[in-house]
């Protein structure tokens, strides 16, 4: 590790090969911040660990996985020993307020990522927690006005310190896609990329790609990724009597999932907001990366995707709780063509000029050395 660089410490309880949002977040900030001339120390929890690895300016030590305690405390060890060996952080970015639990007993500028349903949902004691790690951060950066607004809605006092930064994209080739269309089979190819949890309403994309299916349209739906929900979709495409056309792909690789995007023509991701709004999309990564590969995106209209995905221009917004609502865009894409590529095109070059993670690692780290540890101690 270069000395000469500054040094941000990043904390993590979620990292790569383990699926999800945090993940992908920790490892692209820690990309952006390298990116940015700084030297990277990441202290993470995946189930690869535990292990160590140095990779030029970044150095990551994964404690493995555990019960909450055990990581807390193994996390809590690699700090300490890496406080003491020097050199110490400009500043440490927690992924989530819960990682910046081990964080608070370092006097560094502290900046914390809030991105939606880890905000929304505590009560009592975790309420408490919560309030308690914001209160001595230094900065919170939401990964959307939605996710800000839903902070703020529960801690209102800390809107002096929370900014607003959209997440980058994942690099993407535009130019190798081969769309359906391309591939001269005249099938559409729909593609969803989520967690299979309630909140993404893949069941309402189901139902609707079966109302389009039924009505003549000749395509085929590829829905990645695994979740509590994994089942229950199963037997929704049983009883609708689909699966020759709509797959449950579960986990694919980063490569077969490059192909996807570049064979898929229309990204489907109906969210909604659940539990009053305590419950919501915070940003939408895997939306954000398609429209960086050229698809049009179906998205809906809780939640921070309806922020960067413009009705009409760069992609379709629609009440995610009907069923109706989902079809009729999936209908005016199907039988347009012509349409969905324009709205491909506008949606990866807005999404290149808008959404950059070297940009959120500038946003997070600005006015960290005038906000410094003398904010925490007065908090």
């Amino acid at each position: 590790m270069t000395e000469s660089k500054p040094l941000v410490w990043l904390v993590s309880r979620a990292f790569t090969p383990d699926e999800g949002g945090v993940q992908t977040y920790a490892a692209e900030l820690a990309g952006a911040y390298a990116e940015l001339e700084h030297d990277v120390s990441l202290f993470v929890k995946s189930s690869a660990g535990p292990r160590r690895i140095w990779h030029g300016a970044m150095r990551m030590v994964d404690v493995g996985p555990g019960g909450k305690l055990v990581v807390y405390a193994r996390l809590l060890a690699a700090l300490r020993t890496a406080w003491r060996a020097g050199p110490r952080p400009i500043a440490i970015h927690a992924c989530t307020w819960r990682a910046a639990l081990v964080a608070l007993l370092f006097p560094a500028p502290l900046i914390v990522t809030v991105h939606g349903r880890e905000i929304g949902r505590p009560g009592g004691f975790a309420f408490s927690l919560m309030r308690h790690v914001l209160d001595h951060a230094s900065r919170i950066v939401a990964v959307s006005e939605t996710t800000r607004a839903l902070l703020l809605r529960r801690l209102p006092h800390l809107a002096g310190k929370c900014v607003v930064a959209w997440n980058g994209t994942s690099a993407c080739r535009p130019a190798a896609r081969s769309t359906g269309a391309a591939a001269g089979d005249g099938i559409t190819r729909i593609l969803t990329v989520c967690r299979l949890v309630p909140r993404k309403n893949v069941a309402a994309g189901i139902s609707a790609v079966a109302d389009a299916l039924r009505a003549g349209h000749a395509l085929s739906y590829a829905i990645v990724g695994r979740g509590a929900e994994m089942a229950g979709l199963q037997r929704l495409i049983d009883m609708l009597g689909v699966g020759g056309q709509v797959r449950l792909l579960g986990y694919v690789d980063d490569a077969a999932l490059d192909r996807l995007r570049a064979e898929a023509d229309i990204f489907l991701h109906p969210q909604i907001a659940l539990e009053d709004g305590a419950e919501i999309e915070g940003f939408g990564i895997s939306v954000a990366d398609a429209m960086a590969c050229g698809l049009a995106c179906i998205v809906g209209e809780a939640g921070g995707p309806a922020e960067f995905v413009r009705d009409g221009q760069t992609g379709l917004v629609v009440d995610g709780r009907s069923v109706e609502a989902i079809g009729g865009a999936l209908r005016l894409l199907l039988e347009n063509p012509l349409l969905r590529s324009e709205i491909g095109l506008r949606a990866r070059l807005w999404a290149g000029g808008h959404l950059s993670w070297r940009r959120h690692g500038a946003i997070s780290l600005a006015m960290v050395d005038t906000a410094g540890a003398g904010a925490r101690e007065s908090a």
